[in-house]
């Protein structure tokens, strides 16, 4: 019998529902609070799957029904959350202190036995994992390369740089939103048996882009049928409600940007609140053969020394890593802290500062970092140029090789241009020094804008 047909008989159909199902049941933790009567009904194996969203009050009544409970789920991905209960999904509500509260999980973690699952088989391309791997999974996924390099694969960046994000109005970005439907299009017209999923960083950006692709879809039936609610080869949906999907190729549209007078705010919805960085990690990871980013913002756009907030700055390392087509791995790690190895760095420091230039000390991530590094006044989180003083970081290399060449070669090959200044120069004629160096800023500061 029809299980919905079941659920329609008012006096038969719970009893007939849990009977159609036996000895199996796939039902939410609620449902078996709900339907289950533990006095009747009881468990051999209790199995809860994407335990990271389940609260534990929730689950609780299940538990006592079973023998047995295994429970599945991911701690770097989706935490239970208030987010949008309230039904009011616009910037307001995103700014408020929606709380993340800990799962059946987390609390299981503590003290049941574990077994961590490694092999990662989900991506065609490794680029589509690396950066999760990198920055949530401590490099533990076991990837496999794929042998072919194919324009269809792998993470893609779209900059919109007309967006404009409606602060005022419709919360949303609907040039933006334009351009995600038009890539839409394409791929429905270039790639048809390739899936697609799209996922915004709010409610008020998906719904844009659902309008956008109404009207592509009013003159061209098929696409809409593409597009529609029911196909199994399309979602839409905001970042909130995405983890457990995957698809062939997805498009991720952040939609925040500057507003119509130029200003930045560093409010990225969901991205921002408490452990924010989750749903970064569900977001980009739902792909299978290739991501493409589309946001009116570019990585040197960001500022984080103006936040802590480790969401945003995932976002931008993220952002950076999809501009460079997924090679550029490692984000700039710097903060406000002034670091210094020696007082001669110091005072190469305070001398560009008094000369006007905004400076960053100890830049990197691992044990090797750049002394001071000129910040670029166009794009406040791009750097200019690279300074390299003979201090203890210098004199740290194990060889001369390693600290006056290939160390140096290693860094224009990422991108850097690299000054660097000897202490004994700098001591016997500063001025000459400090004229050399103002005027290799000036130069890149012209050239790179």
């Amino acid at each position: 019998m029809p299980i919905r047909k079941l659920l329609n008989d008012k006096q038969k159909g719970v009893p007939n529902l849990v009977k159609a199902l036996k000895p199996c049941w796939m039902m939410s933790p609620l449902s078996v609070s709900q339907y289950i009567d533990a006095s009747v009904i009881h468990f051999d194996v209790l199995i809860f799957d994407e335990a990271s969203q389940l609260r534990t009050e929730d689950v609780v009544p299940a538990i006592i029904r079973a023998d047995q409970v295994i429970v599945i789920g991911d701690n770097k991905q989706l935490p239970p959350t208030s987010f949008f209960t309230t039904g009011d999904n616009g910037e307001d509500a995103e700014d408020e202190d929606n709380a993340s509260y800990e799962s059946v999980l987390d609390e299981c973690s503590n003290f049941m036995f574990r077994r961590i699952l490694k092999w990662h088989y989900r991506s065609q391309d490794e680029r589509l994992i690396t950066f999760s791997n990198k920055h949530f999974y401590d490099s533990q996924l076991i990837t496999f390369p794929n042998p072919v390099q194919n324009p269809n694969l792998g993470v893609w960046f779209k900059h919109v740089p007309d967006g404009i994000y409606d602060r005022g109005g419709r919360r949303d970005n609907r040039r933006e939103a334009e351009v995600v439907a038009q890539l839409t299009l394409e791929h429905f017209q270039s790639c048809p048996n390739q899936s697609l999923g799209i996922i915004a960083f709010s409610e008020a950006q998906a719904s844009a882009i659902q309008e956008q692709l109404e009207i592509l879809g009013k003159d061209k039936p098929e696409f809409e049928i593409f597009c529609s609610d029911n196909s199994p080869r399309f979602f839409l949906k905001a970042l909130e409600n995405v983890q457990g999907d995957e698809r062939d190729v997805i498009l991720l549209s952040v939609g925040y940007a500057r507003d119509s007078v130029g200003k930045l705010y560093l409010n990225f919805g969901p991205i921002i609140k408490q452990r924010g960085e989750r749903r970064l990690n569900v977001a980009i990871t739902r792909a299978k053969s290739k991501i493409t980013l589309v946001s009116s913002l570019l990585a040197a756009d960001i500022d984080i020394t103006r936040s802590k907030n480790q969401g945003i700055k995932l976002l931008r390392d993220y952002l950076e890593y999809a501009e460079s087509g997924g090679k550029k791995l490692e984000g700039n790690f710097y903060t406000n802290e002034l670091k210094f190895d020696s007082p001669f760095e110091e005072d190469v420091y305070h001398t560009l500062v008094e000369h006007g230039y905004t400076i960053r000390t100890q830049v990197g991530c691992s044990g090797y970092r750049i002394d001071l590094a000129v910040v670029n006044k166009n794009h406040p989180g791009e750097f200019l140029l690279g300074i390299e003083c003979d201090g203890a970081s210098y004199h740290s290399s194990p060889t001369a090789r390693d600290r006056d060449r290939l160390r140096q070669q290693v860094l224009e090959k990422l991108g850097w241009n690299i000054h660097r200044i000897w202490s004994t120069d700098w001591f016997r004629n500063k001025p000459a020094q400090i004229r050399l160096l103002v005027e290799k800023i000036e130069r890149l500061q012209n050239y790179i804008f």
